[in-house]
């Protein structure tokens, strides 16, 4: 890790093997390429890549271009490449570095390895992501036949494996493997800034699984560990950036905030106003500021990032389209819906221009445009549903369910908003059918879709299908969650509802008490939902004649009303107070029942005196 000292010393190799006629070329091309390693060890990108590419002029002039000699040299060329983002331009020497090393005919276990491991990196960078894993297990299998244990090739494989599952949504080995990096890690490097690296990236899991504990516990050793190790080297520029994203998306705004301004100071000091980074800076910013409400500092960030783009690479190119997208959401969010067009379609124009009128970004953008004609309720012709209708064709070709749901919902609420059910239906039937393929039949996301097809169901009438569609919901969280969860008790409210409509008194009853017996085991704070719950229980007591108890649930709905401080004006309290005035209140009856003190006694509002009904 002294890499002060290894720069002096290659240098000094350097300038007796320039001075002197004994020194040959390859001997000068190894010290290139031990300078440029040193060089990539402290992040100097730019310098590394220099080194590297005159040690292959070197090794060229003096073995050829096949020769296996070279291959170490494009080996390192792609990582500097990666840290700069080149994707193709590091695929392109991933794939020269295999095609040199397999020339070698005297290959060992280690160079199969290593092979093994760069068209790992080569098939992750494609997209071929089941060939990738495949490598890097195979990878895997060979290092740890040669180290047999703590490696950093090893923990390095380890970092890769967990990052594909990562994207493939497989978070829970994605997990294992970042902790087993991170280990050998912590064992070999100590406060590393790959250490930081895979801190990071187990956040960002930990946020995606909502353990924000966990997500703010890592992304806070990994900010400690770049700000020490990477202190005045533009690498930090890049991870200050990329931490603030994730503290933003893990709504710790003052750490997110702290992170983009240090990245931006940092960014304009090193490289001046006018630089990629600094627009990359400003739009990111841009976006935080309008997350936390602050919009006229969002748009003159925004501003500011498409004049620097467009001086660098144009006014109608992608990466201005970009940053016009996002200052058009901001603004869409904001209500100014004028100029949120203006941007969205701007953004479209060029989009569709450069990119092709498929590409994922269009149907974004069509989808955004869509959704604001909706917010406007612009929901009679087609201004609306026209770009939603294309958004959804588009999402549907690149094959990403989750956006092809979100434009669904979208079309469905045009729908809605329309009174036209039977399309509503129709819509939320498909978006079912999405969810039933991409997760299978039994996932919580299936469940929700079905209560959501329900409820659709329900408001076109058609109140025997919503009941099907609430009892396949309850079967899935029942499975999932078991019988006494409250995510159970809220479809058995939905049936207890539909049956309370349908007239089937008895049904909705015992469908109401079994609500509340599991809403009470729960011990859940009273809210709205129970509310509804005993307002519908004390109506179907009043039909069939228990009048007292009647009594006592639309009176222990208006107190969790009024907990959750609902004016005395609303509503909701009048007609239960109307309610209570139709009724008088009797004791008539010494049984007693869940229904009888309900949440008064469950809850803490209050005792309601359970021998009062007998």
């Amino acid at each position: 890790g002294e890499i002060k000292k290894a720069l002096e010393c290659f240098n000094e190799v350097l300038g007796i093997g320039y001075a002197s006629d004994s020194v040959n070329a390859v001997e000068v091309a190894n010290a290139l390429y031990g300078r440029g390693c040193a060089q990539f060890c402290g992040f100097h990108l730019a310098d590394a890549m220099k080194s590297f590419n005159e040690s292959l002029n070197w090794k060229l002039a003096a073995l050829g271009e096949d020769d296996p000699g070279l291959a170490c040299i494009f080996y390192q060329m792609a990582h500097v490449y990666l840290e700069q983002s080149e994707n193709e331009e590091a695929i392109t020497c991933f794939e020269e570095y295999a095609r040199l090393q397999k020339l070698e005919t005297q290959r060992n276990l280690h160079d199969n390895a290593e092979i093994c491991y760069a068209e790992g990196i080569v098939a992750k960078l494609k997209g071929r992501e089941d060939a990738a894993l495949s490598f890097y297990n195979q990878a895997l299998a060979m290092f740890d036949t040669l180290f047999g244990g703590d490696h950093e090739k090893v923990a390095s494989i380890h970092f890769d494996i967990g990052c594909i599952h990562s994207a493939m949504g497989n978070y829970e080995a994605a997990l294992n493997h970042f902790q087993l990096c991170l280990l050998q890690r912590r064992k070999l490097l100590g406060g590393h800034v790959d250490v930081a690296n895979a801190l990071y990236e187990m956040a960002s899991i930990y946020g995606d699984q909502e353990d924000l504990q966990l997500a703010v516990k890592c992304l806070a050793e990994a900010d400690r560990i770049w700000k020490a190790k990477l202190k005045n080297n533009e690498k930090l520029i890049s991870v200050l950036l990329l931490s603030g994203k994730l503290w933003k998306n893990l709504q710790n705004y003052k750490e997110a905030e702290e992170n983009f301004e240090q990245a931006l100071e940092q960014a304009i000091s090193r490289y001046g106003q006018e630089h990629k980074l600094v627009a990359s800076i400003l739009l990111s910013l841009g976006e935080f500021l309008q997350e936390i409400n602050q919009i006229q500092q969002a748009l003159f960030c925004f501003d500011e990032s498409i004049k620097v783009r467009t001086m660098l690479f144009g006014p109608d190119t992608t990466s201005v389209a970009e940053v016009e997208y996002s200052k058009g959401v901001a603004l869409l969010f904001h209500g100014d819906f004028g100029d949120a067009l203006s941007c969205l379609n701007h953004a479209l124009a060029i989009r569709k221009d450069e990119l092709g009128p498929m590409d994922s970004a269009v149907g974004d953008t069509l989808n955004t445009i869509g959704f604001l004609h909706l917010r406007m309720g612009h929901i009679s012709g087609e201004e609306a549903l026209g770009p939603l209708t294309e958004a959804l064709q588009i999402r549907r070709a690149v094959g990403n369910k989750s956006k092809v749901i979100s434009t669904l919902q979208n079309i469905a609420s045009v729908y809605k908003k329309r009174k036209e059910f039977d399309s509503c239906i129709e819509t939320y039937a498909e978006i079912l059918a999405v969810r039933q393929d991409e997760f299978g039949a039994n996932h919580a996301c299936v469940a929700d879709a079905w209560i959501n097809l329900g409820n659709t169901q329900t408001s076109g009438g058609r109140l025997v299908e919503a009941t099907i569609s609430y009892e396949e919901a309850l079967r899935v969280r029942t499975l999932q969650n078991g019988y006494n969860h409250i995510s159970v008790a809220q479809v058995l409210f939905k049936i207890g509802s539909l049956n309370s409509r349908q007239n089937n008194y008895n049904d909705a009853k015992q469908l109401f008490e079994e609500y509340m017996r599991i809403r009470a085991e729960e011990e859940d704070d009273p809210d709205e939902e129970m509310a509804q719950a005993l307002t519908l229980m004390g109506d179907l007591q009043k039909e069939t004649g228990e009048k007292s108890k009647a009594q006592i649930n639309w009176t222990s709905a208006l107190e969790i009303y009024q907990q959750l401080g609902y004016p005395e004006s609303h509503p909701k309290l009048a007609k239960l107070r109307a309610r209570q005035k139709t009724v008088p209140f009797g004791f008539s009856s010494s049984r007693k029942s869940v229904s009888d003190f309900s949440v008064r006694s469950f809850f803490g509002g209050g005792s309601a005196a359970p021998n009062k009904e007998g």
